[in-house]
């Protein structure tokens, strides 16, 4: 009988503390989330299947980078 490899497609990408809660970047079957966690609560701030944008969006959310604005609103 042959063996089924089990891929892990569900894991934490980053964490950040921050002044009352705890921001945390997930991958779950080519969905990427930040989700904010207050107490027991969980609170979605983003979705999307666009790695990319993913990566910005946790980057500007935990301050690293800063939000970039369009060329026509200049």
């Amino acid at each position: 009988m042959p063996q089924q490899s089990q891929a892990a497609n569900k894991f934490t990408l980053g964490t950040k503390e921050m002044d009352d809660k705890v921001a945390q970047f997930h991958y779950d079957r080519g969905w990427y989330s930040i989700v904010d966690l207050i107490g027991e609560e969980k609170k979605v701030i983003y979705k999307s299947k666009n790695a990319q944008e993913a990566y910005y969006k946790w980057n500007v959310y935990i301050g690293r980078k800063k939000e970039r604005v369009p060329k026509n609103e200049k």
